[in-house]
């Protein structure tokens, strides 16, 4: 399929130029889906069309799923679509639970659907994977900014520990927003927050830095900071440190921890010896 090289090559263009290619029938679905619907899922070169009936298509690029099932098909940028619900349930077959977990908070971001209508949705599930889907769709919050905020959070979670409210948002006395804090305990003023690269950039680490001293010195916040690395190096310590962290402030924290997010993260050998 040829276009003119003065047309951006964009998801929506290569997504059409496929379903010219294919066979009638054809809806866009799983990663393609998903990006359509603003989600963030792992990267993935091909275009993937559904069909309800078997076919034959075998053509560079284009990735095709033959269901039995009903397709829920509706409309994104003029183009057929598998729904967000559903793009949902067929994805765990494909994606981990923190990857599957972070595609729901960011479909919910996008307000194309709520974790209420994902869990629905995978409840009445009758494909595969259905347990899959289930327990990522318990997880799945709103207003959740960030992939790595996601898997922190789940990583305290499946740890045991009493799970953070996410986008904590602090008012003047005017009742305008002027603080948000990622992941925190509202009533105990503690703030676990992650600090992406960009954090690093500019001055940005002043801001961070003026932004906390002043909660802490005026509102009584006290903030503990992860990185790339306590989140995906070494999330025992990091556990234990929000664990301390609660204790500190009072809050009950189970004790043992539970194992539940060993399998979904790297346990650096070092760390667990």
């Amino acid at each position: 399929m040829y276009i003119d090289a003065r047309i951006p090559d964009t998801l929506v263009v290569r997504s059409r130029a496929a379903l010219r290619l294919a066979a009638d029938g054809a809806v866009l679905s799983h990663w393609t889906a998903a990006r359509l619907w603003g989600g963030v899922v792992p990267e993935n070169a091909n275009i993937h069309l559904s069909f309800m009936r078997d076919v034959r298509l075998r053509i560079d690029g284009i990735k095709p799923h033959r269901f039995r099932h009903r397709l829920h098909i509706v409309r994104r940028h003029g183009l057929p679509v598998t729904g967000p619900e559903q793009t949902f349930v067929h994805l765990a077959r494909f994606l981990n639970l923190l990857d599957l977990v972070a595609l729901g908070d960011s479909l919910v971001r996008r307000e194309v659907t709520t974790p209420q209508a994902l869990l629905a949705y995978a409840m009445g599930w009758e494909g595969q994977c259905r347990r899959e889907a289930v327990a990522a769709a318990r997880l799945v919050r709103e207003r959740v900014d960030s992939v790595p905020e996601t898997k922190l959070r789940v990583l305290f979670v499946l740890a045991g520990l009493p799970e953070p409210e996410v986008d904590i948002r602090i008012h003047d006395a005017d009742g305008m927003v002027v603080f948000r804090l990622d992941l925190g305990y509202r009533r105990a003023k503690l703030a676990f927050e992650y600090d992406g690269r960009w954090h690093d950039e500019g001055d940005q680490p002043a801001k961070d830095e003026e932004r906390r001293q002043y909660l802490q010195r005026e509102e009584g916040w006290t903030f503990e900071v992860f990185v790339a690395k306590d989140v995906f190096e070494t999330p025992e310590t990091t556990i234990e440190r929000a664990a301390t962290a609660l204790e500190s402030m009072g809050i009950r924290v189970p004790r043992p921890l539970s194992d539940a997010w060993r399998p979904h993260f790297r346990c650096d050998t070092a760390q667990a010896a």
